[in-house]
């Protein structure tokens, strides 16, 4: 038998060649996309990035955003929107970013609140914490506890925890709100004091300062920035940083150990931090941790900071995260008598 042969058309063009030109022009097509693939791939940034700051303008937190993302839009050499989303404790700027695409072009700056509290005081959330992910800690702001600087019987810490031992519950203290950092820290030291001290919400730290001077309340858990003219001029005393260590923006004030022997767990810091989608390229959350460690290490920046009453305190992804891990769990036991029925 003779083997059989391919036929061909009348054209007389065999009827593969056709087939092996489509192939031909299909992979030479996949051969010229992949290097723009991947050149679009290492254009990031190609656009300005949306910094979404959960707080009101002039605050701490948009005070750290600024200063820092100033900075990172000249070393990207793309802009850095600063997007100020207030309200419901951080949860509405938190859920915007958590929601976002995950691009790099969407990241939060954070603080304690949305990340490591209110997942322990409501019964829901729009967003999960583990939708974001932390690139860096740049900054923690030391919280102090204040009294009117003429009030000679609250002159130290261990008279307030003496004088409230005699009559529970006749004292009071003021902070920013409840579930804020300042509310928990401060339960958590009467709790191992054992003492009771009555506790009065504001709505943020400005009226609570007024009050505070004016005689409405005998203590006051806030932010050194927010106070620091008035014990500079001797309208409030402080009478410890509720932590471990003094502070380097006030090194006269003792610790709270120092100040009234306090056996309290360790206390969470008030922090700062970027926080990005969680699904957003590995690469491109390396190279913002890389630029913001970098940036937070700039002596000018470490200085415009301190005069926003911020210490920079860069700290890597991960071990930012285990921190905020331990974080959560100390909230989720303090805050158990204020969460959502």
């Amino acid at each position: 038998m003779h083997a059989l042969k391919p036929r061909r058309a009348e054209s007389g063009v065999h009827p593969w060649s056709s087939w092996a030109t489509k192939i031909a022009s299909a992979l030479l097509f996949v051969a010229a996309a992949l290097p723009a693939a991947h050149a679009q791939q290492q254009a990031w940034p190609a656009q300005p990035l949306r910094l979404v700051v959960p707080y009101p303008p002039a605050g701490a937190a948009d005070v750290a955003a600024r200063v820092i993302g100033q900075r990172l839009a000249a070393r990207l050499g793309q802009p850095v929107v600063v997007d100020n989303h207030p309200g419901a404790v951080g949860t509405i700027g938190a859920s915007l970013v958590a929601k976002a695409p995950a691009d790099g072009y969407t990241l939060l700056a954070a603080t304690n609140p949305e990340i490591t509290i209110v997942r322990h005081l409501r019964a829901s959330l729009p967003y999960k914490p583990d939708d974001l992910v932390p690139l860096l800690r740049t900054a923690q702001v030391p919280i102090v506890l204040v009294t009117r600087g003429e009030d000679a019987q609250s002159a130290h810490l261990q008279q307030v925890l003496e004088r409230a031992k005699r009559t529970p519950d006749k004292l009071s203290y003021a902070t920013p709100g409840v579930g804020t950092p300042m509310h928990l820290m401060m339960e958590s030291i009467l709790q191992a004091s054992g003492v009771r001290v009555h506790h009065i919400p504001y709505n943020g730290g400005s009226r609570a300062v007024a009050d505070l001077i004016g005689g409405q309340v005998d203590m006051l858990a806030i932010s050194l920035s927010t106070v620091m003219s008035h014990l500079q001029s001797g309208r409030l005393r402080a009478l410890a940083v509720l932590q471990a260590e003094r502070s380097a923006l006030a090194p006269n004030v003792p610790s709270l150990r120092e100040a009234g022997g306090v056996s309290a767990p360790k206390l969470p810091s008030v922090w700062f931090g970027w926080f990005a989608p969680a699904q957003t390229p590995l690469a491109v959350r390396a190279r913002l941790a890389a630029e913001l460690e970098s940036i937070v290490r700039e002596p000018e920046i470490k200085l415009a900071l301190e005069r926003g009453g911020l210490e920079a305190s860069p700290l890597q992804p991960q071990p930012f995260a285990r921190e905020l891990r331990d974080e959560s769990n100390f909230f989720a036991g303090v805050a158990k008598p204020f969460a959502e029925r």
